[in-house]
């Protein structure tokens, strides 16, 4: 005969046998006290109506000017940013940050923020940089400043200045009453952080892949990965390399129409070539 089943335990007891139970086996170790730079971005961006948009562009002819050396050392990258850039100068608001509740600046530089992947304090973070005037320079120009920021030293002229470092070790509730300033002076926030994000995931893995940033930008630009399609061109099948894009824009500030039309002048850019102007 079979055993009877065990009585039900109570609450009480299985609460019991939890305590009791032994912690799983792992690695514990202090959080990074420099990520706070991740988590108050984070948290500023969550503030903001954000809504996000994904594309893809044809940027064949991109690639085999790449393969054919004309680019001048820059990366896809480089001349994907430098084209959005011109763009945003072009379509202005984009540009653009609320003053409080009622009046709006438009900033004529664009300042493109990057994230450039160093190790800080022994954990390997991406960390802040600006290329300042994005729209004023050349791919060639955007993409020797983000080689050089990759080896600069951290705390000086490269990423992350030494202001900046020290700013986000402090304590949370002191970050917290000198972000309540900086968000509502957009000419502060513009010399901290830029006025248009640029993040890129597609070295990173193959396949369609593509962000979806939480950000405080009016506008921030995913780069994503390349991939290969078969399309039609004048009724013949063509085999044709095809990134994927997301921009993510501040609702607040950038409505359906402009956003569409902003997306078909930057997708047209990519497909001649990129950059220009």
């Amino acid at each position: 005969m079979s055993a009877p089943p065990p009585e039900p335990s109570s609450a009480l007891d299985q609460l019991r046998r939890q305590l009791k139970t032994p912690r799983a086996a792992g690695r514990e170790y202090e959080f990074p006290p420099i990520r706070n730079f991740i988590l108050d971005l984070m948290a500023e961006g969550r503030r903001k109506n954000i809504v996000h948009l994904f594309f893809q562009a044809d940027i064949t002819d991109l690639l085999s000017k790449s393969a054919a050396g004309t680019l001048n050392g820059a990366s896809v990258t480089s001349v994907v940013a430098s084209s959005l850039a011109r763009e945003v100068e072009q379509f202005r608001d984009f540009n653009a940050y609320r003053v409080g509740k009622s009046r709006m600046v438009v900033f004529n530089d664009v300042d493109l923020s990057f994230t450039v992947e160093r190790e800080v304090d022994g954990a390997v973070l991406p960390v802040p940089y600006i290329v300042r005037a994005a729209n004023r320079k050349s791919a060639e120009q955007i993409h020797r400043e983000l080689q050089a920021a990759k080896v600069a030293p951290i705390g000086a002229a490269g990423p992350m200045s030494a202001l900046e470092k020290a700013f986000f070790l402090l304590p949370r509730f002191i970050r917290r009453i000198v972000w309540f300033f900086i968000r509502r002076d957009p000419w502060i926030f513009k010399q901290l952080a830029g006025t248009v994000g640029v993040t890129s995931i597609g070295m990173f893995a193959p396949g369609a892949v593509v962000g979806q940033p939480i950000t405080p930008m009016t506008l921030t630009l995913c780069i994503g990965s390349t991939e290969k399609k078969v399309v039609m061109r004048d009724g013949v099948p063509v085999e044709r390399a095809f990134i994927h894009l997301n921009l993510s824009v501040d609702h607040d500030i950038i409505d359906g129409g402009p956003l569409m039309r902003f997306v078909e002048a930057l997708r047209k850019r990519l497909g001649e070539g990129g950059a220009a102007d």
